[in-house]
């Protein structure tokens, strides 16, 4: 019987040395759950707001490259923010899940390097994950100013190039050939104010990192002078844009 009282001590030994090497970790650990839940306020919103995106679409032939034209794409943004705001400190944290719709309006007028002339626009909808870090600055509890700067990433769920012309307009969907070439991901930046600690009003600029490959459509539509495809032409493009955006807190 004793040595059996003796066989279970020894048993438990190791498990009652583990729990005195971790007690330091867990105190900490502990700790800065209480110090997150009880010095700051978690909200989620709703937030809506439009894209002024750019394309950048570069070739691997000068003259197409430097024929090419960009231009503003109105989009859209549209879904959910969580922040969590420390209430004694000005530094929080957001992350959302929204629609966005990037793109570009282009024009390339190549007729004296490989005799094609094409306009329209391109749009691609996106799932997108924006993680910012915040800082905001209260004065008097009414009125409040606040910076974001973080990093976002995104996928594509569906995307379509609208050809225009005196013919009736092509538009073209298009086809993804891979999981990363639906990805994006870059970083941003942006400020704005906020009002009774609900409504907010901000902009923000992200530029894109991911150098995905280039609409093939555009490449399809370009022509050499005798009338067949262009030889080893490479589009690639990157995303950004300047978002402007309304968000309600609950």
């Amino acid at each position: 019987m004793n040595g059996n009282v003796f066989q279970r001590r020894v048993s438990f030994y190791p498990f009652y040395k583990l729990f005195e090497t971790m007690k330091p970790k867990l105190f900490i650990t502990l700790s800065i759950v209480f110090f997150c839940t009880s010095y700051a306020s978690a909200q989620l919103g709703i937030r809506a707001g439009v894209n002024m995106a750019n394309e950048i679409q570069t070739f691997d032939y000068e003259g197409i490259s430097s024929a090419f034209q960009n231009e503003n794409l109105t989009g859209y943004q549209v879904g959910l923010v969580y922040q969590l705001n420390p209430t004694r400190s000005g530094f929080g944290f957001e992350v959302g899940a929204l629609l966005s719709q990037k793109g570009g309006v282009f024009s390339l007028d190549s007729t004296g390097v490989v005799n094609s002339f094409v306009k329209g626009y391109h749009e691609i909808n996106y799932v997108e994950v924006p993680m910012n870090l915040r800082l905001r600055l209260n004065f008097g509890g009414v009125v409040s100013v606040f910076g974001t700067a973080g990093v976002y990433g995104a996928y594509a769920l569906k995307g379509k190039t609208v050809f225009e012309s005196d013919l009736p307009t092509l538009i073209k969907e298009d086809s993804f050939d891979g999981f990363m070439d639906r990805i994006d991901y870059g970083y941003s930046f942006g400020g704005g104010v906020e009002l009774i600690k609900k409504l907010q009003i901000g902009a923000t600029w992200s530029q894109g990192l991911q150098k995905r490959d280039g609409n093939k459509s555009i490449a399809d539509m370009l022509t050499t002078e005798s009338g067949g495809m262009v030889p080893n032409l490479k589009p690639t493009s990157k995303n950004k844009a300047f978002s402007v955006t309304l968000t309600y807190l609950f």
